[in-house]
């Protein structure tokens, strides 16, 4: 998936991660070619130094390490702060309609999300936003790589996606009518503030770090539209300050513009897509110091597939195509 090979990025901060404390002793690291984030020039034979997970000074040069240090010799390598992603589902993997298994469990999922987070780390990214699963799969990935029982980025999650009754998050869009018990708050669908309250609640209680609503359609769910909006004001209003209240940031996917001002008037930290921004919606960003976050490459991946006759259901396939 990952292809490294005359230049091998090493993210800093992931070293650090790994490095057990020692109130005496340091880390010290020797980087033939140094990318600080700050300069704009790459910097050569660089000394780092690590104290307690933390980059306490970088020196020109090689500055010779004591006995009880940590040393690390990359002095053929390029050292860099660690990568971030702040758009991942860890464990969903989508799959063409030829390809995809009649039913995938949720210990499977959590199986490819430690696959996942492993490859992910190897590629030089120590920190991601997991923003939507099952459930608990990335709270419980989170809470096992930071005990150290399983190799990964620092992971904040969303936990479960909030969604309206038919929105992009209901989990039983597309079953039959039979085959499906109502989905509660607690399940991610919500109507009215009342139960979007109930719903942010449980995911604190889960131990989530934020909250991701589903404010308009979107492309891979099983649902007609792809960007109208599926949050009313008012509700999208009770996500932010049920939030707030419990300290936790929101995450929106919108494709559509109109989901995309209600959920930026209201307060959102971030949108996710914004697929077909207006300038109104842009002007509403920057008042309100509202994070962007584009995810082009999903775009490409499902403009691309959807070219491809029996990849996506039908009522996917011209959503995939417009975006």
């Amino acid at each position: 998936m990952f292809l490294i090979k005359k230049l091998i990025l090493v993210g800093v901060l992931s070293i650090a991660f790994l490095i057990p404390n020692s109130n005496y002793a340091s880390t010290i690291i020797h980087a033939g070619k140094l990318i600080d984030g700050k300069a704009n020039t790459v910097r050569s034979k660089m000394t780092i130094v690590i104290n307690e997970n933390l980059i306490t000074d970088i020196i020109k040069g090689y500055k010779n390490p004591k006995d009880d240090d940590t040393y690390l010799d990359l002095k053929d390598h390029t050292v860099l702060p660690g990568l971030m992603d702040m758009h991942v589902h860890f464990g969903g993997e989508y799959q063409s309609k030829a390809e995809r298994p009649s039913k995938v469990e949720k210990e499977m999922q959590a199986i490819l999300a430690t696959q996942h987070a492993r490859v992910t780390f190897h590629a030089g990214f120590t920190t991601v936003r997991q923003v939507g699963d099952s459930g608990m799969v990335a709270i419980s990935l989170r809470d096992a790589i930071n005990q150290g029982k399983v190799v990964g980025p620092r992971i904040y999650t969303s936990g479960k996606s909030l969604a309206t009754t038919g929105g992009h998050a209901d989990p039983t869009n597309g079953r039959a009518a039979d085959a499906y018990h109502y989905p509660l708050p607690e399940d991610g669908v919500v109507n009215g503030p009342y139960e979007v309250y109930t719903a942010v609640r449980q995911r604190y209680k889960d131990g989530a770090d934020g909250i991701k609503i589903t404010v308009t359609g979107g492309v891979l769910s099983e649902a007609k539209s792809g960007d109208n909006p599926q949050f009313t004001q008012e509700e999208v209003n009770a996500v932010v300050t049920a939030a707030k209240d419990y300290g936790m940031w929101v995450a929106v996917h919108a494709h559509g513009a109109e989901g995309m001002k209600r959920a930026i008037r209201a307060g959102v930290d971030s949108i996710e897509h914004g697929t077909f921004m207006d300038e109104e919606a842009m002007e509403l960003m920057i008042e309100n110091g509202t994070y962007y976050v584009p995810t082009i490459s999903a775009g490409e991946f499902v403009a691309a597939k959807s070219k491809i006759d029996n990849y996506f259901p039908d009522i996917v396939r011209p959503k995939a195509a417009s975006v």
